[in-house]
């Protein structure tokens, strides 16, 4: 990768520096207006942007959202939310590949292959991918195998990057001891708690403090929004209970998708396998002698099941005594496939050689290519057209009654009725209030809040499969609450109010006379508060009754003795008084420097990535390496909003 330079070292070094002068130079560009700023050529009608010599284009974007919403990751009728959100990404991860191969990081066919095998390790059969299967499980997730492909490219070349920064990073002897000394130092402290909740009840409150407090905040007390609506609900289960399909539909969908029923010629097999990949010549010898005096054994009786438990090298099949299930032609190596279905059933093979190793092969079933027959595809067949026919009624259904109800809103009850339909009458309800029979609907508030009174929303997808259309009957707007019916609400805002007040005076107080020489036992009696010793305690641990020691910075930092406070922790004002502190001579702790500088080394690498990852897309515009072409995005967002 760096045949240009001498040494690997001298590589990182001169990558490193121009890693960090894109960081500079982005910075210049942020800080300037107008910087790197040019006018380009109109944008082809297909292409949202360049970047480099590559291009992002409707095509793509379009693809991404449909399998998004096919996989039921996005609404429908939320893809136009969406949409700019998914532009970005793509760009920007488009923009970070681009600038990884400017700088010289490329990611072999290999390297892709492996990150894939790691995330998707069920998919892949004897060293092979089984792309189909993985293209339907990634499109239940909104993704394709590009897509996929696309983010284990990323995956090889931030570890690259990371590694690199990681590699290049020098951590001083200083920084090893202080991180060492932060590791093990440890506080003791005695602190006295001022909570404004037991301060409450010294608070006084006279109604003219109320009727002023209301009267300057009455913008705190609106009532909410009540809306008075109508829904018409479709659920996909009752319209199922109406759905029948007919044993003549069943069977003209099958003589015209006779095709979808055939199956290719397959095997039903199991295996024991003996891996000799990154083997050297003498140990594949050792395991091929192992191989053939296992398929002795075998040959002599012993149980192939129990023989590919103890022996196999696939520890996905072996527990299962081996057993591969029913392999189509295309899914093997080809030196195991020609073997494995020239077998007859039951016969085991001789020791078969792959690039993977030796195998050892017995046929359990052959069944030849054929087409299902109608009698055993008939249950499934069933429920797929059932499926869609109980979708095509709902969404014609649904159309028409959106229809029926733009024309007649205040005939809800009879349009429902006529159509069988349930109808959920709301009266008076605030935002995020449950809908009978339906419960919170963010989808169903959503909606009400942008109609007016006599309008009816598009038709909207509920959880549970159903759908509904909201006719909005009335909206009575936000009013300010009467003192009335506040006060309490009032009166409880100026009580808390003034018990922070009181515990931020009361610590004042207290921290002043601590410090004037006054032991912090008596000040916490005299003011008949308690005075709590800690256990002595690291940065990284909990004080008990204060929470994190984040919190309690200058216990570490200030002389024992310091008084410290007052400070906030945990909505209490606290005031401390720091009473033993136990430091560590770092030079006792050889054996751990290693691990501390690996350590700061990562932590150095993150932030160096992190620097690098903020720049790219801000440079990569300023040098006219990334063009947006704004207009093509304005058309794209113009035709979602029309579907």
């Amino acid at each position: 990768m760096f045949d240009l330079f001498r040494s690997r070292q001298k590589a990182m070094r001169y990558l490193l520096v121009g890693i960090l002068s894109i960081v500079a130079i982005s910075m210049v560009v942020t800080l300037i207006p107008g910087y790197g700023s040019s006018s380009g050529a109109s944008a082809n009608d297909s292409v949202i942007a360049d970047i480099g010599p590559h291009k992002l284009t409707v095509q793509e974007v379009t693809q991404r959202m449909q399998a998004l919403a096919q996989g039921g990751q996005i609404p429908p009728q939320m893809m136009q939310t969406y949409l700019p959100q998914m532009i970005d990404q793509m760009l920007e991860q488009r923009a970070v590949n681009y600038e990884f191969e400017r700088l010289g990081l490329k990611a072999t066919d290999d390297e892709v292959v492996t990150v894939l095998q790691a995330q998707f390790s069920q998919f892949f059969q004897n060293g092979q991918l089984m792309k189909d299967q993985l293209s339907m499980a990634l499109a239940q997730n909104g993704q394709t195998l590009d897509d996929a492909i696309e983010l284990a490219k990323g995956q090889v070349l931030f570890n690259k990057i990371s590694n690199l920064a990681y590699e290049t990073t020098v951590v001083s002897p200083k920084e090893i001891d202080e991180e060492l000394s932060r590791k093990y130092e440890r506080a003791k402290i005695k602190y006295i708690p001022f909570t404004p909740a037991k301060l409450r009840d010294q608070v006084k409150v006279t109604p003219e403090e109320i009727k002023a407090y209301y009267d300057a905040h009455k913008v705190q007390y609106l009532s909410p929004e009540k809306r008075s609506f109508q829904v018409i609900v479709i659920d996909q289960d009752k319209v199922a209970q109406n759905t029948v399909v007919t044993d003549v539909q069943l069977r003209a969908a099958y003589s015209a998708s006779m095709d979808n029923f055939r199956t290719p010629e397959r095997v039903h097999l199991r295996h024991i396998l003996f891996k000799t990949t990154d083997k050297s010549d003498a140990d594949k010898a050792k395991t091929l002698a192992k191989a053939q005096d296992v398929l002795k054994q075998i040959r002599g009786g012993a149980d192939f099941g129990e023989m590919a438990k103890k022996y196999s090298d696939d520890t996905a099949n072996a527990p299962k005594g081996g057993d591969l299930d029913w392999v189509a032609k295309g899914q093997m190596v080809p030196e195991l496939e020609r073997v494995a279905f020239a077998l007859k059933p039951n016969q085991i093979s001789d020791v078969v050689t792959t690039p993977y190793g030796y195998d050892i092969v017995q046929l359990l079933a052959h069944e030849p290519a054929r087409v299902k027959p109608f009698d055993e595809v008939k249950a499934s067949l069933t429920d797929q057209l059932k499926n869609q026919d109980v979708s095509d009624h709902m969404t014609e259904t649904a159309d028409n009654v959106h229809a029926a109800l733009e024309k007649s809103p205040a005939t809800a009850d009879a349009i429902a009725k006529q159509n069988n339909l349930d109808i959920v009458s709301v009266t008076k309800a605030a935002a995020g209030d449950a809908v009978p029979t339906l419960g919170v609907s963010p989808e169903i508030d959503g909606a009400v809040a942008s109609l007016k009174n006599g309008d009816v929303s598009p038709v909207l997808t509920l959880p549970a499969n159903r759908l509904a259309i909201v006719v909005l009957k009335d909206k009575t707007p936000p009013a300010v609450q009467d003192l009335q019916e506040v006060e309490g609400k009032v009166r409880d805002r100026i009580i808390d109010d003034k018990s922070n007040l009181l515990a931020q005076d009361k610590a004042k107080e207290a921290a002043q006379k601590i410090r004037g020489g006054e032991a912090i036992d008596k000040v916490a009696k005299s003011m008949k508060l308690d005075v709590t010793e800690s256990n002595s305690f690291g940065r990284a641990d909990s004080v008990e009754g204060l929470g994190t020691a984040a919190y309690l910075d200058d216990a570490f930092t200030k002389p024992v003795g310091t008084v410290v406070g007052p400070v906030n922790v945990m909505g209490r004002m606290i005031v401390y008084q720091v009473v033993d502190q136990q430091k560590v001579d770092v030079s006792k702790l050889p054996q751990e420097r290693e691990a501390i500088a690996q350590m700061i080394k990562q932590r150095k690498g993150r932030e160096l990535y992190g620097l690098f990852m903020d720049s790219v897309m801000t440079r990569l515009v300023a040098e006219g390496k990334v063009k947006r072409h704004d207009d093509v995005v304005r058309r794209l967002m113009a035709s979602f909003r029309q579907q």
